[in-house]
C-alpha cells in the first residue's frame, strides 16, 4: 500500500530523515564536544537539531519539484549515505581538500573502501529509504497554490531559524568559530557546496594561463661524476611509527643499518594527497598556497628539467596530481607483474625492476622520484607481501573500526617495514654506482595517516584540526660519501640540523634545486635543508 502526503509534508519528512539519519556524524562529533564542557546551556543544544531541520526544508522545498523529485532525491540519499559511511567510520570530512581526492582517485585505490559492512550501511541508510520514500504518494496542489504552499514552510524554516539566531547567535557564532569542521559533517550540504566549489575552479582553470617560473634555471655542477639523486615519496606515513624516530617497535631494521639521517618533526602542507602531492613540489608554501595557482604554474620537476637535469617520475600510487605532467613519467599497470600485483595495486617492489639499469645508464644529473604507494589505507594488509607479516594480529578488512587498535597498529606498522625494506634497497642500488657518480637518496612522506586516535581513522581532516598524527611526515636521507664530498656537506651539522627539526614540505622544492646544483633566481637558501652544512 501507498502513503499519501502533500509536497509540503513529504519534503519535512525528507528534511527529517537527513537531519537524524544523514548527519549521525554530526549529532556524534557534537555529543563529543559537549561532554567535554560542563556549562552546557541545554536549550541551547535543543534548538541545533530544529536548526538543521529548519535549513534542510528550506533547501529541500527549492530542489524537490514533480518530475525531478524521486531521482534526484534517490541520488542525493545514494551520495549522502557514502558519505555518511565514510564520515562516521573514518572520521573523515567531506570539505573542498576531501571532495577535490575523490576526484583524483583512481578506481583501484576507491574499491579498497568498499566491504560486506560498508554495503550493509548503504542498504540500510541508503537503499531501504529509497523505497520507502518512493513508495508515498506525493500530492501536488495546482502550480500557483504549491508555489505559495512552499513559499510559507520557507517563510516559517526562515522564522525558526530567526528565532533561534536571535537567543543564541552569540552561542552559534561561537562553536561554528572555534571548531569550523562543523561545516564539512553538516550532510548534504557539506559535499555538495563543496563540489560546486570544485566545479566553479575547473571552470575557471580551463582559461587560466600557465606560468613558466625558473626561466633562469641552470645546472651548475661541475666534476667528473654526475649527480644522481634518486627521491622517494610516501604516502599516509607518520613520522611516529619509524623507530628512527624513536617508536618502541623496530620498524626500520634496514635503514637502521644504512647510515641514514631521519629528520624529527617534519610537517605536512595538507592531510591529502590532492593537496600536499603539489604543495611539496611548488614554489609556494603552505601559508600562500593555492591549488589552481599551483596547477598552472612549473613545479621544480619543470625547474630541474629546464636546467638541463635529466628528470623522470614512477608512479604506483593515486599519480603524481599534475606535478610530472610535463616530464617523463610511468604510471605502473597492475597487469605488469602478476607476482607483485593483485586486485589493482602492486607492492612497491614493482618500482625497482630496471632500476638498477636506470641509474647505470645514466649520462647526466639525473633525478628520479619513485612514488609508492606505501601506507595507503584502509586495507593496509594488502600493502605488503606475506613475509612482511612481523607484527600480529593484524586487521585484513577494511572495516579498520571492525578490528582492535592494536590490531590496526600492527597491520600499519607492517607497511612502514616494507616501506624500510624498498627504501634499504633503492640505498643498496644506488651504492652499485657509487664509483661513477655522486649519488643520493631523499625520502619524504607526502601525509600522516590516524589510526583511531580519538575514533578517527586515515587521513584528510581540515588542517586546522587535524592531529599531529596526518600533519608529521617523515624525512629520511641517504648521502653517499661522494655526494657528500660533491657537496661539501658537513654530516655532523646535518645530523643537528635533522635532530633540531621544525622543517617542513616548504623545504622540499628548495633542497631538490640545491641537491642538483641548479641555480635561479627562485631558489632559496634559507628554505633548503642543506644551506647551513656546505662548507
Amino acid at each position: 500500500m501507498k502513503f499519501r502526503l502533500t509536497s509540503i509534508n513529504y519534503i519535512l519528512l525528507v528534511a527529517v530523515f537527513f537531519a537524524a539519519i544523514q548527519n549521525i556524524t554530526l549529532w556524534k562529533h557534537l555529543s563529543e564536544l559537549f561532554l567535554k564542557n560542563t556549562t552546557n546551556d541545554m536549550v541551547f543544544i535543543a534548538t541545533i537539531p530544529l536548526f538543521i531541520i529548519a535549513a534542510l526544508n528550506i533547501i529541500f522545498n527549492l530542489l524537490l519539484w514533480p518530475w525531478i523529485q524521486r531521482p534526484l532525491l534517490a541520488i542525493m540519499i545514494f551520495f549522502s549515505s557514502l558519505a555518511t559511511y565514510a564520515m562516521y567510520n573514518y572520521g573523515v570530512y567531506f570539505d573542498y581538500g576531501m571532495i577535490v581526492n575523490i576526484f583524483e582517485t583512481n578506481s583501484a585505490e576507491a574499491s579498497s573502501y568498499f566491504s560486506i559492512v560498508g554495503l550493509a550501511w548503504i542498504a540500510v541508510i541508503a537503499i531501504i529509504p529509497i523505497v520507502i520514500l518512493w513508495r508515498i504518494n506525493v500530492v501536488y496542489r495546482p502550480i500557483v497554490k504549491e508555489l505559495i504552499a512552499r513559499s510559507l514552510s520557507i517563510i516559517v524554516s526562515l522564522l525558526v531559524i530567526v528565532v533561534i539566531a536571535a537567543g543564541y547567535y552569540k552561542d552559534y557564532a561561537s562553536l561554528v568559530r572555534n571548531h569550523s569542521e562543523i561545516k564539512a559533517l553538516i550532510n548534504p550540504t557539506n559535499y555538495i557546496s563543496a563540489t560546486f566549489r570544485y566545479a566553479k575552479y575547473q571552470l575557471i582553470e580551463a582559461k587560466m594561463p600557465f606560468t613558466h617560473i625558473g626561466l633562469d634555471a641552470k645546472n651548475t655542477h661541475q666534476g667528473d661524476k654526475h649527480n644522481v639523486v634518486v627521491m622517494v615519496v610516501g604516502e599516509a606515513s607518520r613520522s611516529m611509527n619509524y623507530s628512527l624516530n624513536g617508536y618502541d617497535r623496530d620498524t626500520n631494521p634496514e635503514l637502521a643499518k644504512r647510515n641514514v639521517i631521519s629528520f624529527l618533526n617534519v610537517k605536512s602542507c595538507g592531510t591529502a594527497t590532492a593537496v600536499s602531492l603539489p604543495c611539496m613540489f611548488s614554489v609556494m608554501n603552505k601559508s600562500n598556497y593555492d591549488a589552481i595557482t599551483v596547477r598552472h604554474q612549473d613545479s621544480v620537476m619543470d625547474v630541474l628539467q629546464r636546467a638541463g637535469i635529466d628528470v623522470s617520475w614512477k608512479d604506483n600510487d593515486s599519480g603524481c596530481k599534475g606535478v610530472c605532467d610535463r616530464v617523463k613519467h610511468i604510471v605502473i599497470n597492475a597487469e605488469i607483474d602478476p607476482k607483485l600485483c593483485h586486485d589493482g595495486t602492486c607492492y612497491d617492489a614493482v618500482l625497482l625492476k630496471n632500476l638498477q639499469a636506470q641509474i647505470d645508464n645514466a649520462k647526466q644529473d639525473t633525478l628520479i622520484v619513485l612514488h609508492i604507494i606505501g601506507s595507503h589505507g584502509p586495507t593496509y594488509n594488502d600493502r605488503y607481501p606475506p613475509e612482511f607479516k612481523i607484527f600480529k594480529p593484524t586487521c585484513n578488512t577494511s572495516n579498520l573500526q571492525q578490528c582492535s587498535r592494536q590490531q590496526v597498529t600492527n597491520t600499519y606498522d607492517n607497511t612502514i617495514l616494507y616501506t624500510d625494506h624498498i627504501l634499504s634497497s633503492v640505498i643498496d642500488i644506488l651504492k652499485q654506482d657509487d664509483s661513477k657518480a655522486n649519488t643520493a637518496m631523499i625520502y619524504m612522506a607526502d601525509h600522516g595517516e590516524s589510526l583511531g586516535e580519538d575514533g578517527v581513522y586515515l587521513h584528510g581532516l581540515p588542517y586546522s584540526i587535524a592531529p599531529k598524527e596526518q600533519t608529521t611526515v617523515p624525512l629520511i636521507l641517504w648521502l653517499s660519501p661522494a655526494y657528500q664530498h660533491s657537496q661539501h656537506i658537513n654530516r655532523q651539522c646535518l645530523q643537528r640540523e635533522a635532530t633540531a627539526g621544525g622543517f617542513s614540505q616548504d623545504n622540499l622544492f628548495h633542497s631538490l634545486l640545491g641537491m642538483m646544483d641548479v641555480k635561479t633566481k627562485v631558489y632559496d637558501a634559507k628554505l633548503d635543508i642543506f644551506a647551513q652544512c656546505r662548507q
